[in-house]
């Protein structure tokens, strides 16, 4: 995959892309990960422009990015992550539980794979930019598995990836033989006779060393949640990222903050105070981002920069 990641980079170099090059020169990044692949995508500089990003990337409902060992997320759709109050470090630094697993829960959405809420009671939260995106000089975190559905994945091995204990339903897909999207729902479906268990959840593998089936395993996944919409719609999938270490405010990919109104509480308040606090350690306003999640599928996420949202200059 890193082949066709360079690859794909020296083509936007060459003129290939609509968006201009990175002045600055990319920084070297540990091999296998992601982030070995030099960036030059230039972030949006306004909170309108972020907002206006993010719309097109949400109605961006490519296959994949050019190549099978490219899936989707790496340039289209939206990587987001609900946050609680922090209670003890700050909210883009990974919680213990991220640190033993291994894996950090973010989820995706995009046109084509709707959800209506947020894990938990979350109402507020952070975007990573997608990685073919990301400025020079930011993370590259790399993205490990795909859960169509919630499959507390906080419970498994292998970062957050493999089976739980007594469950042979939630071994790997690929180590079930589990291919396609319609396999994934059959098997979900054999373990889940009634309401939402994880008993049938088995995720996809999209990490780097995947290569060329990263990508249509990216989306089979996306097939294999449509197919028992709309339980995956009411639920939020689960896309596990690698951790991180703690203290990389300055060089997270962080695109935006955001919040929506959830059973008439707003999360803006609390963002606030993370917005707050991210330019008390870096200096840098990281927008705030009000969205609104769909009630019903056929509506859609929404994306709007406000002035009277932000909380600092």
């Amino acid at each position: 995959m890193k082949k066709v990641l360079a690859t794909f980079v020296l083509m936007v170099l060459a003129g290939c892309s609509s968006q201009p090059p990175s002045d600055s020169t990319p920084p070297k990044r540990k091999s296998g990960d992601f982030s070995a692949v030099a960036q030059t995508m230039v972030a949006a500089s306004t909170g309108p422009e972020v907002a206006a990003e993010l719309t097109r990337r949400y109605r961006d409902t490519r296959v994949n990015c050019g190549k099978d060992s490219m899936p989707a997320f790496l340039c289209s759709g939206i990587l987001l992550r609900g946050t609680a109050r922090a209670n003890g470090f700050d909210v883009w630094d990974p919680s213990p539980t991220a640190i033993r697993v291994g894996g950090t829960s973010f989820s995706y959405v995009r046109s084509d794979y709707k959800m209506k809420r947020l894990a938990f009671t979350y109402n507020k939260g952070l975007i990573f930019y997608p990685i073919l995106s990301v400025p020079a000089g930011k993370e590259n975190i790399e993205v490990l598995c795909f859960f169509p559905i919630d499959g507390s994945s906080d419970r498994r091995s292998d970062n957050g990836c493999g089976a739980i204990s007594g469950y042979p339903g939630t071994v790997a897909c690929n180590a079930q033989n589990i291919r396609t999207g319609e396999q994934w729902a059959a098997n979900y479906r054999k373990y889940v006779p009634g309401e939402h268990t994880i008993a049938g959840v088995c995720s996809f593998d999209v990490r780097d060393a995947a290569n060329n089936a990263a990508g249509p395993n990216f989306h089979e996944g996306m097939v294999g949640g449509r197919a028992i919409s709309p339980r995956a719609f009411d639920i939020p999938n689960d896309v596990k990222l690698k951790t991180w270490a703690p203290g990389l405010a300055r060089t997270l990919p962080i695109e935006a903050f955001f919040y929506y109104v959830r059973d008439g509480k707003s999360g803006l308040a609390d963002v606030q105070i993370d917005q707050r606090r991210f330019k008390e350690l870096t200096g840098v306003a990281i927008p705030i981002i009000k969205t609104t999640f769909p009630n019903t599928l056929d509506e859609s996420m929404t994306f709007v920069y406000q002035a009277a949202d932000q909380a600092v200059d």
